[in-house]
């Protein structure tokens, strides 16, 4: 895609680290209590250092093949079994984003319509929209992150009215607890979901104003974050929210204008069937992108994962509390493959350098 640049990266960041945290934020308030937008706070600012970390260790080879630099890091062995390990993290991130799309949509607004129901127009659509390849997700992308954030803006706009800024304090009543610690650290493993983003560095013409755009879109992912946090606590205090399934969907049941017109639904609708549906497309590009790079024929290998991404997605979105101790594990496996094996990764790649053969698939 010769137009593919830097200013489209912030898009692809916003799709990929939003709609997780917004969606089910009780995964890690229920281990953070009401200091939980004070741990939003502190893995914003670590993850900016990670993410920054990532990308000009990089940019110093200039090499985002996530096979090469995994490979040239640990050796050959060592770093297929890693690179292995980002893609299954990349797969169950496919089935987060179909069994939450569809158990939410069934549990807060179409009860009678079954999971599988959903699931039967989401993942041809997106399997659709992938195969088309960068052109339609890059383009998908920018017009859906910008209606979302539309949304977004209105619906804080119109929940603001029943919110109550004394309910976020007192903090750390309890002081400094293991359950903040787990909170600070979910919420980081949720944010490493835009390591996605590496695969599609690669395509980019120039990179010279890559780190700058990423800076801006991942501050202002922050404040949206913050912002829904603290307007969910503003809202309902803490406890409430804690035993919610998807808060932001109780919160726009308070709209209500001239008693007959309620519009909340409408914008969070939008949100999650369009904030999934980015996710997943641009999850399932990267993911497949990896697996090239590991000269492994891709053709076939889409639809087995759209079938098993149906499958699963099906069995555990089709229960609640199977799906939220399901997602509950997810945060674990995200945060060791999408931050701490990185984090082991990078710098030994920065400081080694390329240690196999050049290809072409090397940039």
């Amino acid at each position: 895609m010769d137009k593919f640049n830097s200013k489209h990266i912030p898009f692809l960041v916003l799709a990929t680290m939003i709609v997780s945290i917004k969606t089910y934020p009780t995964i890690y308030t229920k281990n953070g209590g009401r200091d939980s937008w004070v741990a939003m706070i502190i893995a914003s600012i670590i993850f900016l250092a990670f993410i920054v970390y990532v990308v000009k260790g990089a940019l110093k080879h200039n090499c985002f093949n996530v096979y090469r630099i995994y490979t040239s890091a640990v050796g050959k062995s060592l770093g297929s079994f890693l690179v292995g390990l980002l893609v299954v993290t990349f797969f169950l991130t496919l089935v987060e984003s179909a069994a939450v799309f569809s158990n939410s949509l069934h549990n807060h607004m179409l009860i009678d319509t079954p999971i599988w129901y959903f699931l039967l127009f989401f993942i041809p659509a997106t399997l659709y929209t992938v195969k088309r390849d960068l052109v339609a997700i890059i383009t998908v992308t920018l017009i859906g992150i910008t209606l979302v954030t539309i949304s977004g803006i209105n619906l804080a706009m119109l929940t603001a009215q029943y919110k109550r800024f004394d309910y976020l304090f007192p903090i750390f009543d309890r002081g400094l607890t293991v359950g903040f610690i787990k909170c600070t650290l979910q919420i980081l493993a949720l944010f490493g979901g835009s390591l996605t983003i590496l695969p599609y560095l690669k395509k980019l013409g120039e990179t010279k104003k890559l780190v700058k755009y990423l800076i801006y879109s991942l501050l202002f992912a922050f404040q949206i974050h913050l912002v829904s946090l603290t307007g969910l606590f503003m809202t309902f205090d803490v406890h409430f929210v804690n035993y919610m399934t998807y808060p932001n969907l109780f919160q726009t049941q308070l709209v209500s204008h001239f008693r007959f017109l309620e519009m909340g639904e409408l914008f969070v609708m939008l949100q999650i069937v369009g904030g999934w549906y980015l996710k997943y497309v641009i999850t399932f590009y990267a993911m497949l992108s990896i697996i090239r790079d590991m000269k492994i024929e891709t053709r076939k290998i889409v639809y087995y994962v759209s079938g098993l991404v149906f499958v699963l997605g099906y069995f555990i979105g089709n229960d609640l509390f199977f799906l939220f101790r399901m997602l509950n594990i997810y945060t674990y496996i995200a945060l060791a493959n999408f931050i701490i094996i990185p984090l082991f990764i990078f710098p030994i790649f920065s400081k080694k350098g390329l240690q196999v053969p050049s290809d072409t698939s090397a940039n």
